[in-house]
């Protein structure tokens, strides 16, 4: 009987104990309930705070911005007014000036232009006289060239030079003596010219110091050059002679 007892008060004991040790957890519950709920209330507020606080930030940047644009566009209005006052200005003395100076550049355009207008034509006169000199010489060169080409064709050709050189000799020479290129004595007309002349005045002779085309003449009275390449610069001194007097 006394067991009986004994051993429901412990299970009494034990509930009530089950109860208290349930009801503290709830209320530990309850409690961290309620501080969670603050602490969301708590960011809510503080973001809240937050947003107005950079609302009004943003509001104060953009109105410091609008006076400072403000302030800009007046500035830039006035030194746009400073600006063209003194454009204004600059125009009137500069058109006061640029008459003359407009004058004294063109002016001096003018003899720039005059004088290497000169320099140029001098140049190219200069230059043209070196090409007909060029010319001359050419000229020259090509006809040694083509009277030795045609002495070689018709070797016979040395009669009319030796006639004319014997032509230019007067009459009361004597003792002459033709010498010519020995390739050229065999084409001589000996007989023409010994009508012209008594053939124991006149004797022809070979140099091979001459080239073909060339001549020389001696009697009594000296010697007369009748090399081509004589009578070629006799020609070619007459030819730049015109051409220099004609500059």
């Amino acid at each position: 009987m006394s067991r009986v007892i004994k051993a429901s008060q412990i299970t009494g004991k034990y509930k009530i104990e089950a109860r208290q040790s349930t009801k503290k957890n709830k209320s530990k519950q309850e409690a961290a309930a309620v501080e969670q709920n603050d602490l969301t209330k708590n960011k809510k507020k503080i973001i809240k705070e937050a947003e107005i606080q950079s609302e009004q930030l943003i509001k104060e940047a953009e109105a410091k911005a609008a006076a400072i644009i403000s302030e800009a566009e007046t500035e830039k209005e006035k030194l746009e007014a400073e600006q063209a006052e003194l454009l204004q200005q600059l125009q009137t003395k500069a058109e006061a000036e640029a008459a003359q100076k407009l004058e004294e550049e063109i002016n001096s355009v003018r003899e720039d232009f005059l004088q290497t207008t000169a320099e140029f034509k001098a140049e190219v006169e200069k230059e043209k006289l070196i090409v007909k000199k060029n010319i001359v010489d050419l000229a020259v060169k090509i006809a040694s060239i083509v009277i030795d080409v045609k002495l070689e064709d018709e070797p016979e050709i040395i009669n009319n030079i030796i006639s004319k050189m014997l032509n230019q000799l007067e009459n009361n020479q004597s003792n002459i003596v033709v010498r010519i290129n020995p390739q050229l004595l065999p084409y001589l007309e000996k007989d023409d010219f010994y009508q012209k002349i008594d053939q124991k005045n006149l004797e022809f002779t070979a140099d091979s110091d001459l080239k073909k085309g060339d001549c020389v003449i001696e009697s009594n009275l000296g010697g007369k050059e009748g090399s081509l390449a004589h009578k070629l610069d006799l020609i070619k001194k007459e030819l730049l002679k015109e051409v220099e007097s004609n500059a």
